[in-house]
């Protein structure tokens, strides 16, 4: 899967205002400050979603959800996350 392939499922899965977007060959980005990098095994992509990091605490600079199979998974975690994050 390429990053067009990635950017068509993006625009998919969630609204203009909050639309994953492409950066670079192997990574998406959403406003929210998550992001999604796929990485490949055995010649099969996985994916990884990644919380934005908060440089005040710093706790969580390094948390990530995954791996997933499917990038459609990792977008569903993430809306079900942020979610949580604004309520």
């Amino acid at each position: 899967m390429n990053a067009v392939d990635l950017d068509i499922q993006a625009a998919a899965e969630d609204s203009a205002a909050c639309k994953w977007r492409p950066q670079g060959e192997f990574a998406l980005v959403h406003p929210t400050g998550w992001s999604i990098a796929r990485y490949a095994v055995h010649d099969e992509w996985r994916y990884l979603l990644w919380q934005p990091v908060d440089l005040c605490a710093g706790a969580n600079s390094s948390m990530f959800h995954g791996p997933f199979t499917d990038v459609r998974e990792a977008m569903r975690l993430h809306r079900r996350l942020a979610l949580h994050e604004t309520e």
